[in-house]
């Protein structure tokens, strides 16, 4: 008796299983992305299109925060350079100021964001430099500059070291937008 219960529960379990897997409603379980999941997709590409346009660089990473609402969002760049501090304030504050402006101007994403006005502290971007060819670039010249969080910072690296950095410098936001603006 215990042997024809465990064949039945067996079959019983494999008929469970292939309706599951080949059943009429299974066609109906396939991720649908939220609405607002969507619009972020989209505000991404459209940002990442002007952005790499405006500055000829390439777009190779994107990062979004989405659990249950629209928190976090960026992009990684490779540029050439070398490129000083000055030039590198002014093309991280020109991205995540497009970000802002593009996010903020959506009218149907405003009640999935997680504040509104949507801010510099809710975007990511980060230049990676190389030099004309393609190639790492080393202290003294940054090699890695990122806007994040309401912070700036710029990182060089020495030829001979394997991990982290050689220096760092940082500065608030605020700072760097200022020194954008009264640069013009």
């Amino acid at each position: 008796m215990n042997k024809n219960f465990a064949l039945s529960a067996i079959f019983l379990f494999l008929f469970v299983f292939v309706c599951s897997i080949y059943g009429k409603n299974s066609m109906n379980n396939r991720y649908v992305p939220a609405a607002y999941v969507v619009m972020a997709n989209q505000i991404i590409a459209e940002v990442e299109a002007k952005l790499t346009k405006r500055y000829k660089m390439k777009a190779i990473s994107a990062t979004s925060g989405m659990a249950g609402c629209f928190n976090v969002v960026g992009l990684g760049f490779q540029i050439k350079g070398p490129l000083t501090k000055e030039q590198l304030r002014k093309i991280l504050i020109d991205c995540v100021e497009e970000f802002l402006t593009t996010i903020n101007a959506n009218e149907r994403l405003r009640p999935f964001l997680k504040t509104y006005p949507f801010t510099e502290k809710g975007i990511i971007i980060t230049l990676f430099i190389s030099d004309s060819k393609g190639k790492d670039i080393y202290d003294p010249e940054i090699m890695v500059a990122t806007s994040y969080h309401g912070h700036v910072s710029y990182a060089t690296k020495a030829k001979d070291q394997e991990f982290g950095y050689k220096q760092e410098f940082d500065e608030d936001y605020e700072t760097a937008f200022k020194l954008v603006k009264d640069s013009k």
